[in-house]
């Protein structure tokens, strides 16, 4: 389905999802204009939503994508404002309205908050994984509400610091889940939530102070807390939030990572930038890089400038550690390869 502008955050624009273009119409008004057959209707639309449908992708349809669900949750969340206009968007559907962008929120239920009674108020996660129907909670007095979506400003949606405490409800719950990688001292749900916060920080400006303040009484503050103080706003992808916890512990004091710590390669002319690079993790004093290499890395023209910034980085001084998916499978090895590492660091420091 064809997509449009992102909304605007914290992070780069890839760390942000890119909104639906596409435009969900209720079929019977649809089919009543006369502007689409019966025929078009039933093999070149899809239904998102009890009698609301979609343009049919060009790829086809998969009902069985998305976790079921068979829609993003955008799509399906902009269905159900069509017959709930009055409802208010919250739990993923919310998050990825604030421009959250790992795929976590697709295969969630949609839920909307009403005050008024439905006769499907009752409708629970299990029962809406038909997404023909949204999860219909009660509306939470005085709950504060935007409309971040280009295109639909009666779309009101829970701020993101609600939207954070909702979602990190149902992953310390164990109520909403994805696959993550083993990581030392930690429990996946534990992963799992620190990943969901430093993708939200990345598409927002949503601070840890607002996300504790709004998980009162429903987050348990003692469990919270300390995922927050481990959270990064620098992370810019799942996998960098999992590198970073696998290595949190491992620098002796006084140091500490950082995320996209900058370093400059050369100096730049008078009145221009240097070249520089941003390792995903990094400690300055120790000149430690550290890096996250996705699947962008592969291409020739990446791999050649990753060898530059590594030869320029060694002539600097610097240890370089480039990882891939493939060493965050062994969390041991990995482990390992930094301690070697900051060893080297630290005595090449002493004797300097």
């Amino acid at each position: 389905m064809g997509n449009t502008a992102r909304p605007r955050g914290r992070g780069p624009t890839y760390t942000r999802r890119v909104m639906p273009t596409v435009t969900p119409q209720i079929r019977s008004e649809l089919r009543a204009s006369g502007t689409v057959s019966d025929w078009k209707l039933r093999h070149r639309y899809v239904q998102v939503a009890f009698n609301v449908v979609v343009p049919m992708p060009e790829d086809g349809h998969d009902p069985d994508s998305f976790g079921g669900f068979g829609s993003d949750v955008m799509v399906r969340a902009l269905a159900h404002h069509l017959l709930r206009p009055d409802a208010v968007l919250g739990g993923w559907g919310a998050a990825a309205a604030h421009g959250l962008r790992p795929d976590w929120a697709d295969h969630a239920p949609v839920v909307l908050l009403s005050g008024n009674k439905h006769r499907r108020s009752a409708v629970t996660a299990e029962a809406a994984r038909v997404p023909m129907y949204p999860v219909i909670q009660p509306l939470p007095e005085n709950v504060e509400v935007t409309s971040p979506v280009v295109g639909y400003p009666n779309l009101r949606v829970v701020t993101p610091p609600v939207a954070a405490a909702q979602c990190l409800w149902t992953i310390l719950t164990s109520r909403h889940e994805w696959w993550v990688h083993d990581v030392p001292g930690m429990t996946r749900k534990e992963v799992r939530a620190v990943q969901f916060i430093d993708a939200f920080a990345q598409c927002t400006w949503i601070t840890r102070a607002e996300i504790l303040e709004a998980s009162a009484g429903l987050v348990n503050r003692k469990e919270l807390a300390p995922l927050l103080d481990i959270a990064d706003d620098g992370a810019q992808s799942p996998m960098e939030t999992v590198m970073r916890l696998m290595v949190r512990d491992l620098l002796p004091a006084p140091y500490s990572w950082t995320s996209q710590t900058r370093v400059d390669l050369e100096p730049g002319a008078p009145g221009s930038w240097p070249r520089h690079t941003l390792p995903d993790l990094g400690c300055r004093e120790l000149k430690i890089a550290v890096y996250y290499d996705g699947a962008h890395h592969l291409s020739h023209s990446q791999t050649d400038v990753d060898f530059d910034q590594f030869l320029a980085l060694r002539d600097l001084g610097w240890e370089v550690l480039r990882f891939t998916k493939h060493h965050l499978r062994t969390p041991g090895e990995l482990r390992e390869l930094v301690m070697n590492a900051i060893r080297r660091a630290l005595s090449s420091l002493a004797t300097s």
